[in-house]
Parts: structure tokens; C-alpha cells; sequence
């Protein structure tokens, strides 16, 4: 019974409708046409009370008629009289409520005051339906419906004593009888005003989602057509690299004596390619295992470890993917720059990269970075470094004894030494010395591998202008000395610099510098602001300073259209706070603070306004080092 009435309720609630009308048409006739048939139920539902209660009475018996009155809507709309729908259905109830009101005056053999008071409250709630059923765009036809209901209200004792059944017509003297029709008039503007601003304040927040919705669906587009291309760039790049490295092989004596810098090139896509390939293998690895073992049937509190490590191989082999490809060209100014890196932070994620190898055979690692805790350098070839020298360190340990690495650094008077220390397995360097570095040679050939690690770590350890160093004894361990440069000048690493704006990075306070030097369009506007995202989304670095002093009257409120669009990318790569370095005697006092708010409207980061560059770069020095003193926040989300 229930399916059968769900049925039919369905089938007239869509009366009116079809597959060609816009979505918001479809909404309004299928609204319009529900309301409608709520109210004629509620018509004959109170038709069959009054009948049970009072017995077949005139009330009673219009109510019937206005039973299916209240229907007729539906049949507007099935014959597409939309508007006219709707503004009946706004009016109906208060036309109809007059009529039952004097009716039901001249239907009772004793009338009581109740009856003067019961229908003003069906006026009232009329008052929503314009509301309910018109856009405030659809001016004309709610306003024609709101203004009979108010002259409902209005002339609603009017109206009775002109047939003859008014109040005190009828006998009764409550002298303050009158002033319910004032009460009555303040509820219905309280009603009208309050749902208005609710209609008002609902409509923009609906146009704002159909935005976000319009908008979410174009990036997820962009986004598949992204990831089609990058893999199909993927797959011809490692094929690419393959012959490279082969090329390289056979020629690598002749190609050192005639193009040194040929050589060079060759050597960083070659250093991507072997990154890949030897890094990822530990989290690949993990994954593999891991999913072998997960019951996907039944998870049980058993399988919650399983499913710990396998989140943690995901998030370090997408780790490595972002990193590594910021480094297949080195020749690139971004990624030549160097940033701030902490070596306790950098141990860490390797930690979490090796963490299955670090578990299942029991290795102890020993770090110690007081003495030099920190270095400003190329974070993916630290990394790499580091990664290949201790996954070395565990993959040649000793079966005999417990695997014991030690990690130290230490200051130099211009370099930063970074020692590596085992008790694994050894190697012969009377035997193998001078070929420890070169490429697909291997010590070990009982151990899985391809002789990669090594050679990798040196061409990056030079590319950083630094030094590696080895020492080693058969069945006793391996020390790896790598001396890292102490890079200067890292307080002005210049991104672009035109006749527009100069755009640098400060590595001593991790903040990204924008100085505007001259009034600009928006197209050159947005290709700044192109690039300052780009290196963003390198680096991640949380601060930056604009210095918009030279351009005192360029239109904020313009450009924080083109801000809008990429305000998601900017938030999600973990901006926290911009300085904005601005001269206040440029504008009056009210023009001040409206570019202060115009600015601050752009993105939802912690701003300050400064007069100097001076002061903006003291105030992201102090709040960037309490930040260094907190836990770390977790990613925007």
C-alpha cells in the first residue's frame, strides 16, 4: 500500500515536468506541486474533522470544494502555466481562508471569540509561500502575491462587517478587540521581512555552491587530462632514460674527453632515472608485502598494523615521486635553489621509507645532529644521499650480528660533514677501490641489487659541490664521510627579475619575496603570480613578503579575481602568513583600509602590514622561528 501511495505521490509531483526544462525549473514545479497536494490533504483532513465534530455543516461542506481547489495548480503546471501556478497557490490560501471565516460565522447557532482569532493565523502562514515558491529575482509575481495576503490581514474586520458578521456585530465588546489587527500586521511584516533575508541570504549561498560545484568539476576534468598525459609522458621518459643510459655506458670515456657539458646533462636525466628505479624499491617492496597480507574480506582489529604500514609505504613512495621530479633537471634556477633542511626531519621520513626493512631485521639507528643540526641545500639530492647511504648500511649488513647504524654531522670550517657509520659485511678497497663509484658495479653478488646506490650518491654529492669519502674494513663496517658545501648568498635566490616585479627566495627565513617595481596588467599580474605557485609547489615554503609600495593605486579587488583562481593551489601547498610591505601616505585613511581589506580577502592566511621591507622581513624572521619550536601543524586541508 505504502509503494503504491509513494507511487502516485511521485507521479503528480512531477506533473508539468520533462527532461528539456533547466534543473531550477524542474525544482520549483515539482515544489509547487507538492505543497499543493499537502494542502489539500490538510483541506480534507480538517473537511473530515469538522464533519465528525459539527456534522454536515456549510464549513464542512466548502471545504470539499477547496479540497480540490488546492489541486488546480497542478493542472496549470501540467498545462505549463508555471508562473500562474504558483501565484495562485500563493493567494489561495488566503482568499479561501476569508471566505471559510464569514462562512463559518453564519454556520454556528452560538458563536464564540475564538473564531474571530483562528483564521488570522492561516493568513500568517500564508505570508511564506511567496517565498517558498519565487526566486527574489521573480519580483512582480511574489510582491502581487504578498501584497493580497496583506490586504487579507488588513481588511480582514473590514471586510466581515461589510456581510454582516463583524466582531461587534455580532455582539461582542472586548474593547481592545482592534488592536489584534495591528498585532496581527507587525506579525506579518516580522514574517515577511525575516523570511526575505533568509530567502535572500539562501540564494547566494545556493548561486556560490553552483559555482564551487561548476568549478570542482572543470579541475576534475584538468585533472584526468593530466593524468592521462603525465602517464603517457611517464612511460616515454622511462623508455627515453633506458637508451640514455645505455648510450652513456658505451661512450662515457669518449663524451668526458669532448663535451663536458653534454656529460653533465646526460648525468641528471640519468640521475633521475636511477633515483627511481633504486629509491622506490623499498616502498614498492612494502606495498607488495603488505597487500599480500591484508584480508580484504574481513578487517579485524588484527589487520589494523597491516593497514598502518601499508598508509605509511603509500604517503614515502608519493614522497619520493613529488621530490625526484623536482630534480630531473638541475640545470632548472628552482631547483638549484636551496632551502633550509633539518636533518632530524630528513631522517625521519627515511625512517618511514625503510621502515619494514628497519623491522624485520631488528636494525638500530644512532643519530646524533647536535653539533650541526641543520643545512641550507637541495632538499631531493639530501635526501637522496642519505637514503641510499643507510638503505646500503642495512641492505649489507652483518647476518652474524645485530645491524647498528651511526648518523652524525658536524661542522667544517666551510662544510657540513655528514658521517654514516656500520658494522655490516665490509669492503675490500685494495680490491675494489677505485671502482666503488662507478655505475652497475656491485661488491656483494649474493644480495639483490644493481650497483646503483654509489654512483648516485657521488654525482650528487658533487653536483652539490661537495665532497664523498670511504673507509672500510672486510667484516668489520663502513664509514661514508660526504662533505656538503656551506652554501652563501642564500638570502637573495633570484626566480625572475624583469621591468614588472623581481621575484627571489630567502632561505635564511624560509619566505618567498615578491617586489613589484612597476604598475602591471593582469595578464602580468597573473604569470607572477604563475611562477611564485610553481616554485610553491616545490618547496612549500609558509612565508612570503609582497612589497607593493611602487604600485600604490593598481585595483585589488580586479586582481583578487585571478587570485581566486588559484587560491585552492596556494593554500594547499601551505602558505601560513604574507607580509605585505605598503607606504599608508599613499591614501587617505578609508583607502588605506580598504586595500588593507581588499588584500586580506585574497587568501585565508595570517596578514601584517608593514611600512618597510625592513620591518615585514624582522616580523617573518620572529614568527618563523616560534613555528620551528611547535609540533608540526598538520597539511591544509
Amino acid at each position: 500500500m505504502m509503494r503504491i501511495i509513494k507511487g502516485i505521490w511521485t507521479q503528480l509531483s512531477h506533473w508539468g515536468t520533462h527532461p528539456n526544462q533547466p534543473l531550477q525549473q524542474r525544482r520549483t514545479i515539482t515544489l509547487t506541486n507538492r505543497i499543493s497536494m499537502l494542502i489539500s490533504a490538510f483541506t480534507f483532513l480538517l473537511c473530515v474533522l469538522s464533519t465528525s465534530a459539527f456534522g454536515w455543516i456549510y464549513t464542512s461542506q466548502l471545504a470539499i470544494g477547496f479540497t480540490l481547489l488546492f489541486l488546480l495548480p497542478l493542472v496549470l503546471n501540467w498545462l505549463g502555466f508555471i508562473s500562474v501556478a504558483r501565484v495562485f497557490l500563493s493567494v489561495v490560501v488566503s482568499l479561501a481562508s476569508i471566505v471559510v471565516s464569514i462562512i463559518d460565522k453564519t454556520d454556528y447557532y452560538q458563536l464564540e471569540e475564538f473564531q474571530y482569532f483562528e483564521f488570522r493565523l492561516t493568513l500568517l502562514t500564508a505570508t511564506l509561500f511567496p517565498f517558498i515558491l519565487f526566486r527574489l529575482k521573480e519580483f512582480r509575481y511574489w510582491m502581487i502575491a504578498l501584497l493580497v495576503n496583506l490586504l487579507c490581514i488588513a481588511l480582514y474586520d473590514p471586510i466581515h462587517n461589510w456581510f454582516g458578521v463583524g466582531y461587534y456585530q455580532q455582539g461582542f465588546s472586548a474593547p481592545n478587540y482592534f488592536f489584534l489587527n495591528y498585532m496581527t500586521l507587525a506579525a506579518f511584516f516580522v514574517i515577511a521581512i525575516t523570511t526575505f533575508f533568509l530567502k535572500r541570504s539562501y540564494e547566494k549561498s545556493e548561486a556560490a555552491n553552483q559555482i564551487l560545484i561548476e568549478e570542482l568539476q572543470f579541475k576534475t576534468n584538468e585533472l584526468q587530462q593530466a593524468n592521462t598525459v603525465i602517464q603517457q609522458q611517464r612511460h616515454q621518459l622511462s623508455e627515453e632514460n633506458l637508451n640514455l643510459n645505455r648510450e652513456l655506458v658505451i661512450k662515457n670515456q669518449q663524451l668526458v674527453e669532448t663535451n663536458t657539458e653534454l656529460i653533465s646533462h646526460n648525468n641528471d636525466l640519468q640521475q633521475f632515472s636511477y633515483t627511481i628505479s633504486h629509491n622506490l624499491r623499498g616502498p614498492l617492496a612494502s606495498i607488495t608485502g603488505l597487500l599480500a597480507l591484508v584480508n580484504e574480506n574481513e578487517l579485524g582489529p588484527s589487520n589494523q598494523p597491516l593497514l598502518t604500514h601499508f598508509r605509511s609505504s603509500v604517503n614515502a613512495l608519493d614522497s619520493t615521486i613529488r621530490d625526484l621530479s623536482n630534480v630531473i633537471d638541475t640545470r632548472n634556477r628552482i631547483t638549484r635553489l636551496r632551502q633550509p633542511i633539518l636533518w632530524a626531519d630528513l631522517m625521519d621520513t627515511i625512517k618511514t621509507q625503510l621502515a619494514k626493512d628497519i623491522e624485520d631485521n631488528q636494525v638500530e639507528i644512532l643519530t646524533d645532529f647536535d653539533e650541526a643540526p641543520e643545512i641550507f641545500s637541495v632538499r631531493p639530492m639530501a635526501h637522496s644521499i642519505l637514503y641510499n647511504l643507510v638503505s646500503n648500511a642495512i641492505k649489507y649488513r652483518n647476518p652474524e650480528r645485530r645491524c647498528v647504524v651511526r648518523i652524525t654531522t658536524s661542522k667544517g670550517a666551510d662544510h657540513i660533514l655528514l658521517a654514516i657509520t656500520d658494522n655490516g659485511m665490509g669492503i675490500d678497497l685494495k680490491r675494489f677501490g677505485d671502482k666503488l663509484f662507478s655505475m652497475y658495479y656491485r661488491f656483494h653478488t649474493h644480495i639483490e641489487g644493481k650497483g646503483l646506490g654509489l654512483f648516485l650518491v657521488k654525482l650528487q654529492t658533487e653536483a652539490l659541490g661537495g665532497k664523498i669519502e670511504v673507509k672500510s674494513e672486510i667484516d668489520k663496517g663502513t664509514s661514508f664521510l660526504v662533505r656538503l658545501k656551506v652554501t652563501e648568498g642564500i638570502n637573495e635566490q633570484l626566480l625572475l627579475n624583469n621591468e614588472v616585479v623581481k621575484i627571489y627566495y630567502d632561505a635564511t627565513i624560509d619566505a618567498l619575496c615578491t617586489i613589484w617595481q612597476k604598475d602591471h596588467t593582469v595578464t602580468q599580474f597573473e604569470q607572477a603570480l604563475i611562477h611564485s605557485l610553481d616554485f610553491l609547489k616545490t618547496y612549500r615554503t609558509p612565508n612570503w613578503i609582497s612589497d607593493v609600495r611602487k604600485v600604490p593605486y593598481r585595483n585589488e579587488t580586479e586582481l583578487n579575481k585571478t587570485r581566486a583562481r588559484y587560491r585552492d593551489e596556494y593554500m594547499k601547498v601551505g602558505m601560513k602568513r604574507i607580509a605585505v610591505v605598503v607606504n599608508p601616505e599613499d591614501y587617505s585613511l578609508q583607502d588605506y583600509s580598504n586595500k588593507k581589506q581588499d588584500i586580506t580577502e585574497a587568501y585565508p592566511a595570517e596578514f601584517n602590514f608593514f611600512n618597510s621591507f625592513e620591518n615585514a622581513y624582522n616580523w617573518i624572521k620572529s614568527e618563523h622561528a616560534k613555528s620551528k619550536l611547535k609540533p608540526p601543524d598538520l597539511p591544509f586541508q
